[in-house]
């Protein structure tokens, strides 16, 4: 059969911009976001947001040698100015301010910070977000308890449904990953909300590990893996009673739709102290290596929408069902 593209449109929910630190106050971001070209920016008082990109009166791109003046962004080709909710503020050159510029709003997307990353919130139906982002344990300057912060981002060759898919798909983890796979003990869903917990049998030492991380005399160990998922954009990840001394892992998946064929993954991975000087680097080197795996098959792979599935393959059609919420219908323009 040919290769089947997929056939949804852009989901529904809170989706990653950027990492909060590489956006400063004063600066401009030009981004492709939910296959639209949109500007991030961060005003000068701190706060981000988020604008279609391109200025309603001649055209011109926001992103494109746009600049901060104080609470509002300047269009580089005739520096009209446009405030955080895309209302104009100030046309410099205007004896009089035109009617329809008092009523022009160029589209903003609802904007939060959590987490160590700027969310903006996208629904196909411009919509305005009717759940709210969770602040997780460890991202959020509560430091005491937790090593430093790894972070690692990747572009990916496939849409936020098939990498997220992975997660269920227990039988890809021993031909993919050289791993046992994570069955579900418990799975809890929610609404928007998904939370699968999982006991697995983990080796630090696997072959996703860069040598210069490995670990001596350590065997194999069983964790207790969560897994929460806010919608598509936002995922949360635990492991508790890691050796020696029991510690614990953590991580924040904040991922971003760019298009219909790519999407980018911003993840963030800490250990508890306890263990950051034994096993700690071993499991976040292991984790972040993991998903290299997988591109080949996401850069190659056809959309099956009526797979052929066997009792060994984990709830892939549970899982689509729950994700099917997130997508609106396309309005019928005819």
């Amino acid at each position: 059969m040919p290769k089947q593209e997929f056939p949804f449109p852009m989901p529904n929910g809170w989706f990653c911009i950027s990492r909060s630190d590489e956006i400063k106050p004063g600066e401009v971001k030009s981004l492709k976001f939910c296959d639209n070209q949109v500007v991030a920016f961060r005003t000068e008082s701190g706060e981000a947001t988020v604008l279609d990109a391109f200025c309603p009166h001649l055209g011109a791109h926001l992103g494109e040698g746009g600049c901060v003046k104080g609470e509002t962004i300047e269009c580089p080709f005739h520096a009209w100015r446009w405030n955080k909710d895309g209302t104009c503020a100030e046309i410099p050159y205007a004896k009089n301010f035109p009617p329809k510029a008092k009523e022009t709003q160029i589209y903003h997307y609802p904007t939060k910070e959590a987490n160590g990353f700027i969310w903006a919130w996208h629904h196909l139906l411009k919509e305005e977000p009717y759940f709210e982002l969770p602040m997780l344990d460890g991202f959020n300057g509560d430091d005491d308890k937790w090593g430093k912060v790894y972070n690692y981002e990747y572009k990916i060759n496939t849409v936020l449904q098939e990498i997220a898919e992975n997660d269920v798909d227990q039988a890809h983890f021993p031909k993919v990953h050289g791993s046992p796979s994570l069955p579900e003990t418990e799975a809890i869903v929610d609404g928007i909300y998904r939370k699968t917990i999982a006991e697995t049998l983990m080796d630090p030492n696997n072959d996703s590990v860069s040598e210069e991380f490995k670990v001596e005399d350590q065997g194999m160990f069983t964790t207790t893996f969560t897994r929460e998922s806010w919608g598509l954009g936002c995922v949360g990840l635990r492991m508790v009673n890691l050796p020696p001394s029991g510690g614990e892992f953590i991580m924040v998946n904040a991922s971003c739709p760019v298009d219909n064929k790519n999407s980018i993954l911003r993840w963030s991975m800490r250990v508890s102290k306890d263990i950051e000087d034994e096993v700690g680097m071993a499991i976040i080197d292991g984790i972040a290596n993991g998903v290299l795996d997988d591109m080949p098959i996401w850069d190659n792979k056809s959309y099956v929408a009526n797979p052929i599935l066997c009792d060994g393959d984990g709830p892939i059609n549970k899982f689509r069902k729950w994700v099917s919420q997130f997508y609106s219908e396309i309005p019928d323009t005819a």
